[in-house]
């Protein structure tokens, strides 16, 4: 399943988290996430969890931080009194 370790990878990176920080926020080693994702080890059902409990964070966060910059922006077009 090629797929899966290529989603990870750009799911870390457009999260803008290394791979050495990613795999110690989940726990495992930088060795074992590169291998997972290069498609070259089959995590257990638990490391998968953990990565997918991870990206959601991230993702939550890329959502937040956009929402906010966009409320800014909203705010910065308002006309002057």
């Amino acid at each position: 399943m090629k797929a899966r370790g290529q989603s990870i990878r750009r799911n870390r990176e457009e999260s803008g988290r290394g791979l050495t920080e990613f795999a110690n926020r989940i726990g495992i080693s930088p060795s074992y996430l590169s291998r997972i994702e290069r498609d070259q080890a089959n995590p257990s059902p638990g490391v998968m969890r953990r990565i997918a409990q991870e990206l959601r964070k991230e993702q939550r966060a890329r959502e937040a931080i956009a929402e906010i910059t966009d409320t800014e922006r909203q705010g910065d077009e308002q006309p002057s009194e």
